[in-house]
């Protein structure tokens, strides 16, 4: 169950990161208008790995990532729980003989 919550709020983190993430794209545009005062601003944006932009989208990647783990694993948690189910009904069984 924790999985579970985990798993829809991680996709609840990254529907609001797409939100934000258009808004974003609008930073990263010039304005037709004042450019070259804008142009300091854009640098700073998405200049290097420090950068706002930048480090917005690798934290994207990292939410679907991590939500693919998190995925993975209960996907192997529920195999290894049906798996340890059926070693205890054989056991029973055998113990009903």
């Amino acid at each position: 169950m924790v999985q579970v919550a985990l798993s829809c709020r991680l996709t609840q983190m990254q529907d609001r990161m797409r939100e934000v993430g258009r808004r974003l794209y609008r930073l990263q545009q010039a304005p037709i208008l004042g450019n070259e005062e804008y142009r300091p601003f854009l640098t700073a944006m998405d200049s290097d790995d420090q950068s706002l932009v930048r480090v917005f989208l690798a934290a994207q990647e990292m939410l679907v990532s991590l939500h693919e783990a998190i995925e993975i694993a209960i996907s192997k948690y529920d195999a290894s729980d049906a798996a340890a189910s059926e070693a205890l009904h054989t056991f029973k069984d055998q113990d009903a003989r």
